[in-house]
C-alpha cells in the first residue's frame, strides 16, 4: 500500500555547497577529522580532515593509508606529501614553532599519530582561514575542495593582509566545470502517455 502523505515521498533537502561553491579564502572555518569505522565502505578513506563554513557547508581533504606505488609517485613520494599536508595542519593548529610530537617508523604510524594530533588540537583551537579551489588546472575537479597542497589553511589570527594564502594563477582552478547540458521540451499529455483525464 502507498500512502502519498508518508514522508518517504517527500523531496530530498539539497546539501549546502561549501562558501556557496566561490573560490578562494573561506574565512571563519572549523577543522574537525574523522576516522573510518569498521562499518563504511571497504574504499572510504582511512581520515578526512573537514572544514564547515559558517553556513554548515563542508569540504574535505581525504587521507588513506599509503601502502604502494602508484603510477605517478613512489611510496616515498607520496609519505613527503602527506607529511607536507599534516606538518602544514598541525602548524595551523599549534602555531609555526610547535614541536610536533611525531616520531613514526612507517607510513600508517605517521598518519595515526598526525591525525591523533591533529584532533587532540582542535579541541582548545579557534577557526581558520582556508584557500579553497576547483583542483588545478591541470587536474580540474567538479566539486570544490580545500587546495590540495601547502600552503591551505592557516589560523584566523594571521592577518588578512600577512596571509601566505594566495591564488597561484597559474595553478590554481578557482571556476567550476560546467557540464553540457541538453535542454529537452515536451507537452504535459505526451508525458503522462495513456492517462485519461
Amino acid at each position: 500500500m502507498y500512502n502519498l502523505n508518508d514522508n518517504g515521498f517527500d523531496a530530498k533537502q539539497g546539501a549546502v555547497i561549501f562558501n556557496n561553491g566561490v573560490a578562494g579564502l573561506v574565512e571563519d572555518v572549523k577543522m574537525s577529522v574523522y576516522k573510518k569505522k569498521p562499518e563504511d565502505k571497504e574504499n572510504a578513506p582511512d581520515y578526512k580532515v573537514t572544514f564547515t563554513d559558517n553556513n554548515g557547508g563542508e569540504c574535505s581533504t581525504s587521507y588513506w593509508y599509503v601502502t604502494k606505488d602508484t603510477q605517478y609517485n613512489t611510496v616515498d613520494e607520496q609519505v613527503r606529501r602527506q607529511g607536507k599536508s599534516m606538518k602544514h595542519i598541525i602548524h595551523a593548529i599549534y602555531g609555526s614553532d610547535y614541536e610536533i610530537p611525531v616520531n613514526a617508523s612507517n607510513a600508517k604510524e605517521l598518519l595515526d599519530q598526525s591525525m591523533k594530533c591533529i584532533k587532540e588540537g582542535l579541541t582548545n583551537s579557534g577557526k581558520f582561514r582556508i584557500f579553497a579551489t576547483y583542483g588545478t588546472l591541470n587536474a580540474t575537479k567538479q566539486y570544490i575542495q580545500p587546495r590540495s597542497w601547502v600552503p591551505f589553511v592557516e589560523p584566523m589570527s594571521v592577518d588578512r593582509t600577512e596571509t601566505r594564502l594566495k591564488l597561484a594563477a597559474t595553478v590554481d582552478a578557482i571556476e567550476r566545470i560546467e557540464k553540457d547540458t541538453v535542454e529537452v521540451t515536451a507537452k504535459a499529455d505526451e508525458l503522462l502517455e495513456g492517462d485519461d483525464w
